[in-house]
């Protein structure tokens, strides 16, 4: 999955001209958009051609392409330039966007009972030019450092967690999923299916089994050591979130949400819920082609934002808030006590 913001921070690299695709760039995108895309009926497909036909201007041809996708998409989607690809993963990598993202072992806005668990999960978009193994590696890589702290968490005095997912913008669901794979399914026998993708005809499966992830019946991403257990699979785990959480953040929220003995936390998601497949077209420049649903193991959702069990605000409240209904479940029961550590501080990296 790719993140919205991402989408908006690489539209908005500046270019010398108004960059159009290729005509066969541009009819093979229409065919994906028309056949594909999850709100395709929200467009004219014959008087779009009709309309792109009858100009040679590019910043029009633009704007029709711009329109047509932004309905077929409900905004999540879009289109860029093979020059606007490279633009903005240089300025992402170089930190120059000026947004943040949290990451594993950021300090929290509040302080933490040590009884508590706390995972932050990050945004996550390897880079361009990868191969398919180097994208794997670098999504185990990613995956490896959620789970090294979450293990590194669970020496036995934890009688619950906190899953921060407020600065999550996106990028790369799988090594998240993976990340926070040992928490989701609420018991060591619990239900492997931890949410769903909806194409409007069929839900496909996301799963969490045998230390991996799994899209319906295929495994996608695994873990180092697949052995390894939780102490306390059954610990309780509440899950903050914000309007800036948005498209695979708004996953792991929904992949925890109907979890057994888990509450949520925040204000509602960006509403971003839907799966976005990047396509790289004929002349080398990417359509992001929103084609499904995100819904919740128990097969709620639809795509739009999604509200947290208790609305709080601002984040300090939403921690403090997550802290005391933890704390009140039977697994960790009495008053809270000091915080007895210091949790390793981490600068934060910049949104990709």
């Amino acid at each position: 999955m790719v993140s919205a913001t991402l989408v908006a921070m690489l539209l908005a690299v500046p270019v010398a001209a108004t960059p159009v695709p290729s005509l066969p760039a541009r009819e093979q995108m229409l065919d994906l958009l028309e056949h594909k895309a999850l709100h395709r009926d929200r467009v004219d497909w014959a008087a779009l051609r009709r309309d792109l036909a009858a100009t040679t201007d590019p910043d029009r041809q633009r704007a029709l392409l711009s329109d047509a996708i932004n309905r077929a998409t409900a905004g999540h989607g879009g289109w860029l330039s093979a020059e606007e690809v490279r633009e903005g993963y240089r300025k992402r990598a170089a930190g120059q966007d000026g947004a943040r993202a949290s990451v594993p072992g950021t300090a929290p806005d509040a302080p933490v009972d040590a009884r508590l668990g706390l995972i932050g999960i990050a945004s996550y978009l390897p880079g361009p030019g990868l191969s398919r193994e180097q994208q794997r590696d670098a999504e185990r890589q990613h995956a490896r450092r959620l789970q090294d702290d979450l293990w590194r968490q669970d020496d036995g005095s934890r009688c619950g967690w906190i899953v921060d997912l407020g600065d999550n913008t996106g990028g790369n669901m799988w090594p998240m999923l993976l990340g926070v794979g040992p928490l989701l399914r609420g018991r060591a026998d619990g239900p492997d299916v931890v949410g769903h993708f909806f194409d409007g005809t069929a839900l496909q499966p996301w799963r969490y089994r045998d230390g991996a992830v799994w899209v319906g019946d295929a495994p996608r991403l695994a873990a180092d050591d697949t052995t390894r257990r939780l102490r306390r699979p059954d610990a309780p785990v509440a899950v903050l979130q914000s309007g800036r959480t948005a498209s695979s953040g708004e996953a792991i929220v929904l992949a925890l949400r109907g979890r057994p003995h888990s509450r949520s936390f925040g204000t509602p998601t960006m509403g971003y819920s839907t799966g976005n497949v990047p396509v790289t077209l004929v002349d080398g420049s990417t359509l992001l082609l929103t084609g499904t649903v995100m819904k919740d193991r128990n097969g709620i959702g639809d795509g739009s934002r999604i509200v947290p069990d208790v609305p709080a605000t601002p984040r300090a409240e939403a921690m403090r808030l997550a802290q005391a209904w933890l704390l009140e479940q039977p697994a960790c029961g009495g008053r809270p006590v000091e915080k007895t550590e210091t949790r390793e501080q981490v600068p934060r990296e910049a949104a990709r």
